[in-house]
């Protein structure tokens, strides 16, 4: 018996730890399907999440973004990459304790700040100069990181580590859990 036998897997972190190829990578260990809630939205609205947020704005985004939360927690069996902010509302994270384990990938300030710097459109950090991508960084942080410190396990993702050897890693060390 495993520990995720009848639950769902979700991976949670800040963006840019790379939740979504770790995570496919450890449906596909698991032999699973793999959902990210972003990618959800975008087939639900047919509308890049860049362009929720700057259309719409990110209340809707956030409306969005529970629905497709609470529709997830309805599965069994699928490994789940969620938005950095989706565990921050206390109804998601409630839903998403009771339907799975959650793994939490953290990365530091400053490798966040590279990832982030040299990646596509990331909404809530887009077009900010070089010290204000550091501070915004910084702060969502302060805000989140509690949250995500109350994982069911936490893993760091570092760049040494590609996102299939990571997932190997977390897949090896749960397979010891009792």
């Amino acid at each position: 018996m495993y520990p995720w036998d009848g639950k769902n897997i979700y991976f949670m972190g800040f963006m840019g730890t790379g939740k979504s190829r770790v995570g496919k990578a450890f449906a596909a260990f698991l032999g699973w399907p793999f959902a990210d809630t972003d990618a959800l939205i975008e087939q639900k609205t047919g509308l890049r999440i860049s362009d929720i947020f700057t259309q719409q704005g990110e209340q809707v985004f956030r409306a969005l973004e529970d629905e497709v939360v609470e529709a997830i927690c309805t599965r069994k069996h699928w490994v789940v990459s969620l938005g950095g902010g989706a565990v921050v509302r206390p109804e998601n994270w409630r839903k998403i304790q009771a339907s799975g384990i959650t793994i939490c990938l953290h990365a530091d300030a400053e490798v966040l700040f590279k990832r982030l710097s040299r990646k596509g459109k990331r909404p809530l950090l887009e077009g900010l100069s070089a010290e204000a991508l550091s501070e915004r960084i910084t702060s969502l942080l302060r805000v989140r990181e509690p949250i995500y410190r109350q994982a069911h396990y936490q893993f760091e993702s570092r760049e040494e580590i590609s996102a299939s050897a990571l997932a190997e890693r977390i897949f090896l060390y749960l397979q010891d859990e009792p």
